[in-house]
């Protein structure tokens, strides 16, 4: 079981050291792990004598924990919103969070939250028929001049604020999901508010200039729900660009990794359980646990197979599973425990592969395209995105 700080976000500025409060906090969170895992005594908050409360919560073997001196209820909502986004940005590797772009990615998304034009939490959708129908034309007419040659599923997606315009997918692409459709309302939050503040600070500076969470070409890989996954397990790359002050232009290409993220989760899971199993010496359940990460683990391979992806990766799975299931059925010279811990390896190897080299788009020209087609309707769709808002915490002007 794995706890990362992942930043700190306190005011006093007093807890710099993200490892010496890792250290302190170990602790508690070793503690709240044995009662779960040994005892099934398991909880997910604890309230100090000074009304400091701790809410815990888990994904793939990390810990996610929150401070604070909140309502339990909104801590948990708080940690549920950071886990989702984590899940977004990172997919099944979270130890990409100790890079300080990713730090700064998930903090910037945190913060956009509250600073949409609708409700928080809400994806809103623009129903204006004349600029929705101009925009999902144009969109469709600059689908043959972005298409990736090595992937045939995309979508493009056109916000005004935080709101959806319109949205054109390739036949065949995964239908995106409710939380899909809010991380990209949060991305074009944050995005919108860097391009202004930069303006501000620069008159010179051009349109679509670099947002330091993404990369130089404003480009990301980040994983999806589409298609109905129960967690974000499809990688897509995401290209983000600036089609006026409010109006966001996406593109999402689908990096045909979904059933191997889906299979690689299923996996994880199951690996985690039958540790957990080990720990307690919960020997009644073993068998039945092999049985189903085996099954998890040949979709995995099948999955791979499937994509072409590597080959060596495959057989290192293979190898691993037989090597786990024999330690656990007879006896050899490796324990269970280790075993374990090499199949963990191996699925930990399978997470670098789901974090694909982003396709390069060539989007000027669409971008300009675009541009032309939505001029006769930027300053009416400017005002249509202020539509829920208020004048007390609307942060664009």
């Amino acid at each position: 079981m794995k706890a990362t700080l992942i930043f700190d976000s306190s005011s006093d500025g007093n807890i710099t050291d993200s490892y010496n409060v890792a250290q302190l906090l170990s602790p508690i969170i070793t503690s709240q792990r044995i009662m779960a895992a040994q005892f099934g005594n398991t909880y997910s908050s604890m309230q100090c004598k000074d009304d400091t409360v701790i809410v815990f919560d888990e994904f793939l073997d990390h810990v996610f924990m929150i401070i604070t001196k909140d309502d339990i209820d909104d801590a948990q909502r708080e940690l549920l919103d950071s886990k989702t986004l984590v899940q977004h940005i990172c997919g099944q590797n979270i130890d990409l969070l100790h890079s300080p772009v990713y730090q700064g990615w998930l903090s910037v998304l945190l913060e956009s939250r509250t600073k949409g034009d609708s409700i928080p939490g809400a994806s809103g959708v623009i129903g204006e028929s004349g600029a929705t129908a101009s925009a999902l034309n144009a969109l469709k007419s600059i689908s043959k001049e972005i298409k990736c040659a090595s992937y045939q599923h995309y979508h493009l997606i056109l916000f005004v604020g935080d709101k959806m315009l319109a949205l054109y997918s390739s036949r065949g692409s995964e239908d995106l999901m409710p939380p899909d459709l809010i991380l990209l309302s949060f991305q074009c939050i944050a995005a919108q508010e860097h391009w202004r503040n930069a303006n501000r600070s620069d008159t010179n500076t051009a349109s679509n200039s670099w947002l330091p969470w993404l990369s130089e070409e404003n480009s990301a890989i980040v994983n999806l729900c589409a298609g109905g996954a129960v967690v974000p397990c499809a990688p897509h790359s995401l290209h983000i660009a600036e089609v006026a002050p409010r109006i966001v232009f996406l593109v999402l290409v689908d990096m045909e990794m979904r059933d191997i993220g889906i299979a690689a989760h299923m996996s994880s899971q199951i690996l985690s359980n039958l540790e957990r199993l080990l720990l307690q010496r919960n020997l009644e359940m073993l068998p039945n646990t092999l049985d189903n990460l085996e099954a998890a683990v040949k979709k995995t391979t099948d999955a791979l197979r499937k994509n072409k992806s590597n080959g060596n990766l495959c057989a290192r799975l293979t190898s691993r599973m037989l090597e786990l299931r024999k330690s656990c059925t007879t006896t050899t010279p490796l324990t269970p425990e280790t075993t374990a811990t090499a199949m963990r390896t191996a699925l930990d190897a399978l997470l670098d592969h789901l974090k694909p080299d982003i396709p390069s788009l060539k989007m000027d020209q669409p971008l300009k395209d675009l541009t032309n087609t939505l001029a006769p309707y930027i300053e009416f769709l400017r005002v249509k995105a202020m539509r829920y808002f208020s004048m007390g915490s609307y942060p664009f002007q």
